[in-house]
């Protein structure tokens, strides 16, 4: 019974011991910091010693209770020390956990290169969750920063590639990545060089604009999609309202006001007329609000009238 009481202390701690090891080294790949070899070298390190700490506990499981000291056996020892390193790297990703969980900062976006992505799968024949790439420094012209790459942006990224890593500065003041992506703007200005009627890349870019914070070129990219292809009202609404949301009522005018007559729809005109009112235009803003609601009233009636 002795034992057996025994072995089941042991693998509690174990698995205790697993959890703290996979969350340090979840912790270290979602809060990442630029560094040429940190990020890498401690999630190594956490796998490698939650690697070591299994074979102590089986050893010091078929070592039973024979040893007067087994406090004093070099595998309890040495399943010790795991142990306590183990415990230093989640208290590391405690760290890097709150750092990023409590900052509240508008990230930095910084175009670079990627020089090269670690583990080659394609030469290696597997797929392997965790790599990293050596991109370009944008703090140290001529170095580079390894970033350890998330496995939804892996599928995205590839040597070579122009990419913009999004920096936030970190409640503790140590910047992390937040994310990294393919520079959507330089590839779709490229593609619209030779296509400009390609719908989707003006889509792309407009987003993409979005996603950095870049909302006048946003509302730029979407009046210019809204031009185009003036039959496809639901992005630039959808464009717009994004924009309200974040309270950048002169973008809103700048996507909507060239088309909004055109399209007489009262989802148009609510935002436009919001927009307007919001900057002090109100007899424009107040009119387009009053056609929206005489479209949405007479929206029900229409869908009521018997057909001839």
């Amino acid at each position: 019974m002795t034992r057996l009481l025994r072995a089941l202390r042991l693998t509690a701690m174990q698995l205790a011991l697993v959890g703290i090891a996979g969350w340090s080294a979840w912790a270290q790949l979602m809060y990442r910091t630029p560094s040429r070899y940190v990020g890498v070298v401690l999630a190594t390190v956490a796998l490698v010693l939650l690697a070591l700490s299994v074979v102590f506990w089986l050893r010091a499981l078929g070592r039973g209770t024979r040893a007067k000291r087994p406090w004093l056996v070099p595998s309890v020892l040495a399943h010790r020390v795991c142990a306590l390193v183990i415990a230093a790297l989640a208290f590391y990703g405690l760290f890097l956990f709150s750092n990023a969980t409590f900052d509240i900062a508008e990230p930095t976006h910084y175009g670079t290169e990627i020089a090269r992505i670690g583990l080659d799968e394609t030469a290696i024949g597997i797929r392997v969750p965790l790599v990293w790439a050596d991109v370009r420094s944008w703090r140290r012209p001529g170095e580079l920063e390894r970033i350890l790459v998330k496995p939804d942006e892996r599928e995205r990224l590839w040597a070579g590639q122009a990419v913009v890593v999004s920096v936030r500065p970190g409640f503790h003041g140590v910047p992390w990545v937040s994310r990294i992506e393919g520079d959507v703007e330089k590839r779709s200005r490229a593609v619209l060089a030779l296509a400009p009627d390609s719908a989707q890349i003006r889509k792309d870019l407009a987003e993409f604009y979005v996603r950095l914070g870049r909302f006048t070129e946003a509302a730029m990219a979407t009046r210019e999609y809204a031009r185009r292809f003036p039959e496809d009202l639901g992005f630039p609404v959808r464009i717009a309202t994004v924009l309200t949301s974040r309270g950048r009522f002169a973008d809103v005018v700048t996507a909507l006001d060239d088309m909004a007559a055109r399209w007489d729809n009262a989802d148009a005109y609510t935002l436009l007329g919001d927009a307007l009112t919001m900057q002090g235009r109100r007899p424009e803003g107040q009119a387009l609000l009053e056609r929206a609601r005489e479209l949405r009233h007479l929206r029900p009636v229409a869908a009521h009238t018997p057909t001839q």
